[in-house]
């Protein structure tokens, strides 16, 4: 049986990732018809089923077929790393690490797509492509090495139940960032008087296991007035006074939250599912995500950051990008 080539289904699901922004898919030409995909599980299932739905339509429109897979965070981290080791690649992976495409870029490990992104770049966010374009250490020059196709940006999620059960309303939580984290550690106390023994104030991640502590300091830290800490150029700016006061205070602070017992101890251990398991078991009051995993939106508050003491409101980052691998069918 022939395969799909890894262009044709990237140009394919990207499109697709995109329907609101292009008239329909563009569905490439390819006598071969079947593609390999990994894909990251969803935190809920609704996720998943979306993912299903987006997978059919694909062959639908395309007469193509896929092999996927729906793999936890953690593991597809591990299985990716597994892969480039031993060369025995799938032909479309989402990316469910930052760091992996920019390493396998600079180690010459995965294919350039530039002419799948280059065809719908108008349709993306500067910072998604710009996450993208990576060097290549052996080809000696920057170019695209993923397909952006979701961005988030992170946000608070919070229990309102917990809050009014508390004592308190949703409009009395406060606008600016220090008090905005201080006004909810109280309620761990008052919480477990009321017999929720395990709650939390945070849940802080503070993990080396994944990608979410990355992602926590970067919002504190440019809360903080951190966020030249490395500019579009790609230059590192530690030795700035203004960095390391930023990097300074946030530390301190991440610090002092898991130190007094406002995050559960096993956060040091957290990948990237736990803290959300953890937040929808209210074992959380509060919780840091990446993007929106609401099972029910009326009893769970996406919160906006409050106004940094720097003035300088977090960006969004992208996250979780298609990438072709080399080595695999093509």
């Amino acid at each position: 049986m022939g395969n799909v080539t890894r262009r044709s289904v990237l140009r394919g699901s990207a499109a697709f990732a995109a329907a609101g922004a292009l008239a329909r898919p563009y569905i490439a030409n390819a006598a071969a018809t079947t593609a390999t995909v990994w894909w990251t599980q969803g935190f809920i299932q609704s996720e998943d089923a979306a993912f299903h739905k987006l997978a059919e339509n694909y062959e639908k429109t395309s007469g193509n077929k896929l092999d996927f897979s729906i793999i936890p965070f953690a593991p597809l981290r591990q299985k990716a790393v597994s892969a480039v080791t031993s060369g025995v690649v799938p032909d479309v992976m989402e990316a469910a690490d930052y760091f992996f495409v920019a390493l396998n870029a600079w180690a010459d490990n995965l294919l350039d797509v530039t002419d799948v992104v280059e065809t719908q770049k108008s349709n993306f966010m500067d910072i998604a492509t710009r996450s993208m374009y990576n060097y290549n250490g052996k080809a000696k020059r920057r170019s695209y090495y993923g397909v952006p196709m979701k961005a988030s940006a992170a946000t608070f999620h919070i229990w309102k139940s917990l809050v009014e059960k508390a004592g308190h309303k949703i409009s009395d939580i406060p606008d600016k960032w220090d008090q905005f984290i201080d006004f909810f550690k109280p309620m761990q106390k008052t919480l477990r008087d009321g017999g929720m023994r395990h709650t939390y104030s945070w849940g802080l991640e503070v993990s080396t296991q994944g990608v979410d502590s990355v992602r926590t300091f970067s919002v504190y830290n440019v809360a903080y007035g951190g966020g030249g800490l490395v500019t579009p150029d790609g230059a590192l700016h530690a030795d700035d006074p203004k960095i390391k006061e930023a990097v300074t205070r946030t530390m301190s602070r991440m610090f002092e939250l898991f130190n007094s017992g406002y995050v559960p101890k096993s956060a040091i251990n957290w990948n990237d599912a736990d803290n959300n398991n953890a937040f929808h078991a209210k074992q959380l009051r509060d919780a840091k995500h990446g993007r929106s995993v609401q099972e029910d939106p009326l009893e769970e508050l996406e919160h906006p950051h409050p106004n940094p003491p720097a003035r300088q409101q977090p960006r969004a980052q992208s996250r979780n990008q298609r990438k072709k691998k080399k080595g695999g069918k093509s």
